[in-house]
């Protein structure tokens, strides 16, 4: 049950993680969409070879902050991988394995819930706006 409940716990830090260095990467000037899709393609290490791609590596905040998820995200991936895994190995019982199986699935439901909804998604991007304001240097560009 605790592989179960840290799976979840490390799925929404991970979404939250992708969150933040999506609106860093818009605070450099970058499209809502483009930085949403190359926050996480870096996270995940699918990395594309774009001219988007050409756009971050030669602007150094970019780089930093793509630099720094592709880190984050290896180690995240790799402990997603093994608290999934101990989920089933570690019980003994069938009611155990079902129980950590309706914990990964409910859990799971509910973070994407959260993922797409628009209220969250205002809501965490005020927050992290005036975080990354208040204890970053980057600058906050609107060209939308």
């Amino acid at each position: 049950m605790i592989a179960a409940i840290s799976l979840f716990l490390i799925v929404s830090l991970s979404a939250l993680i992708t969150k933040i260095a999506s609106i860093a990467l818009i605070h450099t000037g970058l499209s809502t969409e483009s930085a949403k899709f190359q926050a996480r393609s870096a996270y995940t290490g699918t990395g594309l070879s774009t001219q988007e791609t050409e756009n971050i590596m030669n602007h150094p905040v970019r780089r930093k902050i793509i630099y720094n998820l592709m880190l984050i995200g290896n180690a995240g991936i790799v402990t997603v991988m093994s608290s999934l895994i101990l989920t089933f190995v570690l019980p003994e019982t069938i009611a155990s394995k079902l129980y950590g199986l309706l914990i990964v699935v409910v859990g799971m439901i509910g973070l994407w819930l959260a993922v797409r909804s628009k209220w969250v998604d205002r809501g965490l991007s005020r927050v992290i706006n005036k975080m990354l304001k208040r204890y970053t240097k980057l600058e906050v560009h609107d060209f939308a």
